[in-house]
Parts: C-alpha cells; sequence; structure tokens
C-alpha cells in the first residue's frame, strides 16, 4: 500500500492534482470549512450513478450524502500534457488549474521567493503570551512574496530543553511578524530557534512548459475545492 497526503488552496474551479500516481482511493477534505465536508472516491464506485464518487456536508442537522456521477467529482487523471497559458490559466501561489507538490520545503530562509529578510532569515522565534499561543519572529515576512501564513508548518528548537517541535501557523498576516503577538501558532511553542517554515500550501501550480503528472482531476467545486478554503486530499494506491 502507499498513501500520500497533500494540502492545497481550493480554486472554485476544475483543477488537476498530480500526485505522483493514480491512486485507487481518495479522499479530500475542507479543512477549513465549518460544514465539515468532505468527498469520496475509489475504483470501486462502478456505478453510473457514483462513479466520481460521493460528498458528505455535516451543514444541517442530518448529514447529506450525495453521489458524483461522470464529470461532477474525481476522477483518474493520466498526466502528461504540456501545459501553456491556455490550460495553465494563473502561476500564482495559491492558484492554478494543475497543480504539483511544492518542491521547497523551507521558506524561512530562501532568496529565490524573496523570503530571506533584512537579517538574512527567520530564525528566531519569541512566545509572548502562551496562553493565547503568540509570539513572533526575528523579522517581518515580506508582504511581496505571501508564501507563509495560516497553513504553513514551522519547526522551532526551544532554547530551554532544545525539544524540537513542528506546529501549524494558524494566523500571520503577509508584510508582518516581527511585533509581539502577530504570529498565531495551533500550540504554544517556548522560544527558540527556527528551524524551517513550510508554504501554506503543499501543492503549487506547475510553471508553463511543464508535463504534468500523473493524478486525478477534482471536478468537484461545491462542499469541497471552494474558492480559498484550505483542502487536504489523502491518496491511497491498494495492494491489490
Amino acid at each position: 500500500m502507499k498513501r500520500v497526503g497533500f494540502t492545497f488552496n481550493g480554486t472554485g474551479a476544475a483543477n488537476y492534482l498530480s500526485l505522483g500516481f493514480i491512486p485507487d482511493e481518495v479522499l479530500i477534505r475542507a479543512v477549513e470549512d465549518a460544514d465539515g465536508a468532505w468527498a469520496e472516491w475509489s475504483k470501486g464506485c462502478r456505478a453510473a450513478e457514483s462513479d466520481n464518487g460521493f460528498s458528505i456536508d455535516g451543514s444541517n442537522d442530518d448529514v447529506d450524502i450525495a453521489l458524483y456521477t461522470a464529470g461532477a467529482g474525481v476522477e483518474p487523471y493520466e498526466g502528461g500534457d504540456a501545459l501553456t497559458a491556455t490550460e495553465q490559466t494563473s502561476v500564482a501561489y495559491g492558484e492554478g488549474v494543475y497543480l504539483h507538490p511544492d518542491p521547497i520545503r523551507d521558506y524561512s530562509k530562501n532568496d529565490t521567493y524573496g523570503v530571506a529578510t533584512a537579517d538574512g532569515a527567520l530564525n528566531k522565534w519569541t512566545l509572548d503570551t502562551s496562553a493565547n499561543r503568540t509570539g513572533h519572529f526575528n523579522d517581518d515576512v515580506p508582504a511581496s512574496v505571501a508564501r507563509i501564513g495560516e497553513g504553513s508548518l514551522i519547526r522551532i528548537e526551544e532554547d530551554a530543553g532544545h525539544k524540537q517541535k513542528t506546529v501549524v501557523i494558524e494566523a500571520l498576516t503577509a508584510g508582518q511578524g516581527v511585533s509581539a503577538d502577530e504570529v498565531t501558532l495551533a500550540r504554544a511553542v517556548k522560544t527558540g530557534k527556527i528551524l524551517s517554515i513550510s508554504g501554506m500550501y503543499d501543492m503549487i501550480p506547475y510553471p508553463l512548459g511543464s508535463v504534468t503528472g500523473q493524478g486525478i482531476k477534482l471536478n468537484a467545486t461545491t462542499l469541497v475545492n471552494v474558492d480559498a478554503e484550505i483542502n487536504l486530499v489523502i491518496a491511497t494506491l491498494w495492494d491489490n
């Protein structure tokens, strides 16, 4: 069995997620949506009524389940498309029709995208208010390239005891970070050294001229893949 998991930013339009293989089973969760919605598909969906899988919506008192017919939910994608501006309508971070895993795992010290700061890097975390899980960095996150923010994973080595902890950044506005309490983490981490900070999303747009890899086409644009909401895709390759 093989299983991978990635986050991506919803676009409100059908998109292609290159996962590295054509999965046998897919789960997509809208992790930023209060409805608690998700979509599922597997190669076992072998009926006309559900060959694109099904959705589960928890927004009502009763859980609503709906079936996806062809072209409405999730379907395999073989890849191999050479991308021009006609297919890949945007290459901006958090946008795009064709997505692939972000090869850059650490933006805290990366000059290519302008994340390196006047101090040379984001390398120091200070815990200001433990009860609120808030603190600040040694410098602001540049507003010119907003790749660090809600959804980023930050790895910190605490000064006291030198424990290394990886947590989610829950709130951070681009162009901020250096002032007290400007950064909110999922749990309080003591003051320490920043080892790495990922982008807000695990998947980013392919650059123009790329040839796409295998994965899925996500046709659904409501409940999951809602514009500007974080989604989680978990893809599994069965043993049989």
